[in-house]
């Protein structure tokens, strides 16, 4: 779509055997390609970090144009790598935008707190021009064979999608909210084109249902699983009422502390890990219902596999004391685009050809509006 990150942001497809293995792509479907590794991308990740701390932050904005351009550089489809354009000294110039406005909030917040819950409520009206305009920058410096991608969502359609649909499904108590997601995923999709072809988004708001429910059953389910146990341990062990009475092994009350806690961290764990199935399986849906023009995608990430990579990832990370954190960005994008391809039902390069020629035709390499990247 606007961009080659498959992060951010699916039917339940378990990725084919040759998948992770790169192997060659069957008649009409194109396999993307990644390059990197985790040494390469650590030489640049240290640079980074060093510089950013060095310059209390500035380099931060040059050290984002770093990162994305090996990762843009080092993903290939057909031969031909993506590429990233964009200029550091505007991303700066955002952030620095964005670091004014919230000091001046500060200060505002500790003498008039009355002016400050009318930014609050200016900032809600902003965060619809903020979403529009990152993901239009984004999509402006990003290209494949010397065509750009573009977003052309407008602010109206982002506030409707963003802030009143975010309401309604507060007022609904959740239920709104699978289609409000839907909404947003097909705002992002059908707004994007590439060259003079628009995306096309094809899915249907009852997959989003099915999938948050479930995951909402699972995770309710959960709380009362370990709700009921903690109450039938504690009833057990007379921990409850030997406090009410006054007396009571004290190693009793800590053992009941110790296994909380151990509880607390396991429905943590299990929260985190439906969160990041749930965008597994969203990611693939929407990918698996989005076209261009006669190019279908399609995404076939393992939930499971996922979930795998990314919990031991931040095993880790902590393990390393966030030294390994280029390892695992680098593993889990390998096998995000292990898992995508292109599905041709008109040849690409007849496609590419193509969209050249309407862009010459209509002149509009001659650039966009003004386009600021407010480092989200």
């Amino acid at each position: 779509m606007a961009s080659i990150d498959i992060s951010q942001t699916a039917p339940v497809m378990v990725p084919p055997a040759d998948a992770a293995e790169g192997a060659g792509a069957e008649p009409g479907r194109l396999r993307f390609e990644f390059s990197g590794t985790g040494g390469e991308y650590f030489r640049i990740w240290i640079v980074n970090v060093l510089l950013s701390i060095l310059t209390l932050g500035i380099y931060s904005a040059w050290a984002k144009v770093r990162n994305k351009r090996y990762f843009y550089g080092s993903t290939s489809l057909k031969g031909a790598s993506f590429e990233y354009t964009a200029n550091p000294v505007n991303i700066l110039k955002g952030r620095i935008l964005v670091l004014s406005v919230l000091v001046v909030y500060q200060v505002v917040v500790v003498y008039a707190p009355l002016l400050a819950g009318i930014m609050g409520l200016a900032f809600v009206f902003l965060l619809p021009w903020v979403v529009v305009q990152a993901l239009a920058f984004n999509a402006r410096y990003s290209s494949y064979r010397n065509l750009r991608f573009h977003f052309d969502g407008k602010y109206p359609e982002a506030f409707r999608y963003y802030i009143l649909w975010t309401i309604f499904a507060i007022f609904t108590l959740g239920l709104a909210y699978p289609y409000a997601i839907y909404l947003r995923k097909g705002f992002m999709v059908n707004r994007s084109r590439y060259g003079e072809t628009s995306f096309q988004f094809s899915a249907r708001a009852r997959y989003f249902y099915v999938v948050y429910v479930i995951a909402t059953l699972a995770v309710v389910g959960l709380f009362v699983g370990m709700g009921v146990l903690f109450g039938g341990i504690a009833a057990i062990s007379g921990t409850f009422a030997d406090a009410q009475a006054g007396t009571g092994d004290p190693g009793k009350a800590h053992a009941l502390i110790v296994a909380m806690m151990v509880m607390y961290l396991a429905v943590l764990a299990v929260v985190l890990g439906t969160a990041i199935v749930v965008q597994t399986l969203i990611t693939n849906y929407v990918l698996q219902h989005t076209k261009l023009g006669g190019l279908g995608l399609d995404m076939r990430m393992d939930p499971m596999r996922v979930l795998w990579i990314q919990l031991s990832n931040v095993v880790v990370i902590v393990l390393s004391i966030g030294m390994m954190i280029p390892w695992a960005r680098v593993r889990i994008v390998r096998y995000r685009f292990s898992c995508l391809s292109v599905l041709e039902t008109e040849p690409l390069d007849g496609f590419l050809a193509s969209e050249r020629e309407k862009i010459t035709a209509t002149g509009n390499e001659m650039g966009d509006a003004l386009d600021l990247d407010l480092g989200l």
